[in-house]
């Protein structure tokens, strides 16, 4: 098997995902694309490299958004929208649009909304917008790379000026404001030490991190063998905290890690890496249907229009091909983790890997590390302190909570 072999301990029969079938699948997810641009030059932007231009989303689009995941024009719980394509505070009136719609269907009670999660750089977040985020009982999360020697390296405005400054004192904001519905995204490129980044941010109170590998076609920019160590050796010492600290200790969540520690239990296993292209879907601008805000825009991945709806046969062939389940995928059938990823982002694989389905060598290297310290964190909380593991168990959900 891929991977150096399967780790003391682990059975791969423990986590067997249950089937995928072929649909059709409920659409409870959508991500369109508001702004359809972005007001930041990042050096390593994956939408820059394979997506065309796009122009905003228009008022009248948007209704036909809400009108395809809810005909009837009332929301649902279970339902989300997800705002996360170029930078959605650009097209802050149709932000409103969504808000006013949200309350409109579901009046006060926030816990009958469906979810909303905007993804956002925070350059444009001033008192206003920060207050109106608080309010909105939406899920913020905010890209940040860690400290200012790493972040002003990639992301930077179109003139080269570094953001670090003015997005760190919002994240600190909401951090300290939203709590559990905040959350922070870093990019690791090349030459990024983990430990840093994670500490940076963590000193920022923000609770929950995700570290994510960059996609890209530049080996200047992707990560090298000794990144690779370097977050190795980090998510083990992570791993190793969270066996030592006590409950009322605040560790921050590793995001990635924890879905793996939760999948090592066994629980919230797939056979895909999420949703896209089954029970969510990215929309563009002019209404056309693609498998997620990833490849909007490129047109041999089109499923359908907002006019005439999902094209069934488009959906199946994604779904069979680029959207295939890891079992499908000979290097991912090999690896003993599959089932703890449920194998490549589809849209890192077909934009940024080496052909065929292929995932990317350096996310693998990542998704070992995570499954390794994952493998060694459970099999040492079940023989010294079992019931630790529960504090790990919230968030499992559907196909859409891991996109």
């Amino acid at each position: 098997m891929l991977g150096k072999g399967v780790p003391p301990g682990f059975d791969c029969n423990d986590v067997v995902p249950p089937p995928l079938g072929e649909g059709p699948w409920p659409i409870v997810a959508l991500a369109p694309d508001l702004a359809g641009r972005c007001n930041l030059a990042c050096g390593y932007c994956a939408e820059a490299a394979t997506q065309p231009k796009r122009h905003p989303m228009s008022p009248e689009v948007l209704n036909m958004v809400w009108r395809f995941i809810f005909p009837d024009g009332r929301p649902k719980k279970g339902y989300s929208i997800r705002l996360g394509s170029g930078e959605p505070l650009l097209a802050l009136p149709i932000l409103h649009s969504i808000s006013k719609l949200v309350r409109e269907g579901n009046g006060s009670e926030l816990e009958q909304r469906p979810a909303v999660f905007l993804t956002t750089n925070g350059t444009l977040i001033d008192g206003e917008v920060r207050d109106w985020l608080v309010s909105s009982g939406w899920h913020v999360k905010i890209s940040i790379d860690g400290p200012k020697s790493i972040h002003d390296r990639w992301r930077v405005t179109h003139s080269g000026k570094g953001t670090y400054e003015q997005v760190a004192t919002i994240v600190a904001d909401l951090a300290r404001r939203m709590q559990g519905r905040f959350s922070v995204t870093a990019v690791l490129c090349h030459d990024a030490d983990p430990r840093e980044v994670f500490e940076a941010i963590a000193d920022l109170g923000v609770q929950r991190i995700e570290l994510v590998p960059v996609a890209h076609h530049d080996k200047a920019v992707l990560p090298n063998n000794s990144d690779v160590k370097r977050y190795e050796l980090f998510v083990k010492e992570y791993a190793r905290q969270c066996l030592e600290s006590r409950a009322t200790d605040k560790l921050p969540t590793l995001v990635r890690f924890n879905n793996c520690i939760v999948r090592v239990m066994g629980y919230d296993t797939h056979r895909v890496s999420c949703g896209a292209g089954r029970s969510f879907l990215g929309v563009g601008p002019d209404g056309a249907l693609y498998p997620c805000f990833r490849f909007i825009g490129l047109e041999s991945y089109r499923l359908g229009r907002l006019t005439t709806g999902l094209d069934r046969k488009a959906a199946l062939s994604f779904q069979r091909g680029p959207g295939r389940s890891y079992e499908q995928r000979t290097q991912c059938r090999r690896c003993w983790a599959a089932p703890l990823c449920g194998g490549p982002c589809f849209a890192c694989s077909e934009m940024f890997g080496p052909g065929n389905g292929r995932p990317l060598a350096s996310h693998c290297a990542y998704t070992l590390a995570d499954a390794r310290a994952a493998v060694w964190l459970v099999k040492e909380l079940r023989k010294h302190n079992p019931k630790r593991l529960l504090s790990f168990l919230p968030g499992c959900g559907n196909l859409t909570d891991v996109v």
